[in-house]
């Protein structure tokens, strides 16, 4: 996957991965990737959340600065600084968030190499397998060679005592 491309919730439940001789348990890296969504959709929804407070806190702001201020109460710097505490409640959870996908791709990235590993690896005893097995079969050839031909000498020897023994 392309390190530019922004992982979404519909990224993940649409990837797929290819099954190799001994690849992972698919239904357990499909219950860890959902997981992973929910845990997205979960986080998004508080992101949600947090913006619409924000938009209503920035709101309240600006009505409290066009309200013509009351000398003894001071609403503008409580309704600021409620404002500047949500956008770092906001980036905050923005910063959880990219590092939640990060960690979720790191671990996909590091379960992918593994099973390319065990697949290599697995690829190098079927080939070890395969070259073992020639050479059985080279023998066994072999073999048939030198039995036919023997058998073929010992057929002509008898052949050859019958005609002896015809002759008599």
């Amino acid at each position: 996957m392309p390190e530019n491309k922004a992982i979404t919730i519909d990224a993940i439940t649409a990837k797929e991965f290819t099954i190799g001789a001994r690849g992972y348990d698919q239904m357990e890296v499909d219950t860890f990737l959902d997981e992973i969504c929910d845990e997205m959709e979960r986080r998004e929804a508080v992101e949600r959340d947090l913006r619409q407070q924000l938009k209503e806190a920035q709101n309240a702001a600006t009505r409290a600065a066009q309200t013509p201020a009351k000398p003894a109460a001071q609403p503008a710097p409580a309704a600021a600084n409620a404002a500047s505490s949500f956008q770092e409640i906001l980036e905050m959870a923005q910063k959880v968030k990219d590092e939640t996908i990060a960690e979720a791709q790191k671990k996909a990235d590091e379960m992918l190499a593994n099973a390319e590993d065990e697949v290599k690896l697995k690829l190098g005893d079927l080939a070890k397998e395969r070259d073992t097995l020639t050479q059985q079969v080279d023998g066994l050839k072999a073999t048939l060679t030198d039995y036919r031909s023997r058998f073929a000498a010992l057929l002509k020897e008898q052949q050859e005592a019958m005609d002896k023994l015809s002759d008599l």
